[in-house]
């Protein structure tokens, strides 16, 4: 739900204060015990009191960020001022329930507006009137710092002199006192099937191609998987995350990097803390090739033909 080492930070779930919730015929209940009343009135979520008085509602938002990870924030509405403040879902995942994943957001270790012991009206009224949050900033800020990562990863490339062509990726070498580039791998675009049934999955593998001799002193070509970059591998979990494999690269030594695909048309990204131009570079389809390998060196994987 939500992913990126800056956004595991701030967005990711607290799981100390995992009540369990539970909403029938509109009565929720944590840890079963009824405390409240939600009451949807179409995209906004009212909270009220078991004795049928309003107190606050919610209108839940999502937001994608540069690096892939989704962020979810819901405004909150003092239904006595109409005044507003808005809260970062620090919730625990409540898998496909809308409604539940609702009052998670206001339900956990970070936020406590509502628990087995009711609605906590003065400390949700408090913070809907008090400071404002920055959602903005906070976007902003992480949007910055995924893209900091990037150009350094790309420096590490630049400064190896690999660069990426069509499939080829090349490292640019003294040979016999010219600079030639010389081909140290490829990347390869496949769609692949993991599960009958299912579409395909887009998959980029990246191998490094390189000679050496034989037992008969032969000249013999090789190639070496170092890693792949798959958009969804279904069927497969991150063993850190616990979460499907999506926009990941996994290397032959079963380490996994995160890394956004291409940005689709119908994609929202924030462009908080970001500049024009910075999708494309970012995001776009024609770099993913190139911020893969940038990626795959930055964190010490290397070419059997590199110098």
């Amino acid at each position: 739900m939500k992913k990126g080492l800056l956004v595991a930070m701030m967005f990711a779930c607290l799981t100390t204060f995992a009540q369990k919730i539970k909403i029938k015929k509109d009565k929720i209940s944590i840890d079963d015990v009824e405390v409240a009343i939600l009451d949807k009135q179409k995209l906004v979520y009212k909270i009220v009191s078991l004795d049928n008085r309003p107190i606050f509602s919610i209108e839940r938002k999502v937001s994608s960020l540069i690096d892939g990870s989704t962020v979810y924030w819901s405004v909150l509405t003092d239904l006595s001022t109409n005044k507003t403040n808005e809260v970062l879902d620090y919730g625990k995942d409540q898998g496909l329930s809308f409604q539940n994943a609702i009052v998670a957001s206001v339900c956990n270790e970070k936020y406590k507006f509502i628990s087995a012991a009711g609605i906590d009206e003065k400390g949700v009224l408090e913070f809907i009137n008090g400071t404002p949050t920055d959602i903005d900033k906070v976007l902003g800020d992480a949007n910055l710092k995924a893209k900091n990562e990037l150009k350094a990863e790309n420096d590490v490339m630049v400064k190896a002199k690999v660069s990426v062509k069509n499939s080829d990726i090349f490292q640019l070498q003294d040979v016999a006192g010219k600079e030639v580039n010389v081909v140290i791998g490829s990347i390869n675009k496949k769609s692949i099937v993991f599960i009958a049934g299912f579409a395909p999955s887009l998959v980029y593998e990246v191998n490094s191609l390189y000679s050496e001799l034989d037992n008969n002193s032969r000249k013999q070509n090789r190639s070496r998987l170092v890693g792949s970059w798959y958009d969804v591998k279904l069927g497969s979990e991150n063993p850190t995350t616990n979460k499907r494999v999506k926009n990941e690269i996994i290397t032959w030594d079963n380490k996994y990097f995160g890394l956004r695909g291409a940005v689709s048309g119908m994609e929202k990204i924030s462009s908080a803390g970001l500049e024009k131009g910075d999708l494309e570079i970012y995001g776009g389809a024609e770099t993913l090739p190139n911020r893969i390998v940038a990626k795959l060196l930055f964190h010490g994987y290397t070419f059997e033909a590199m110098k």
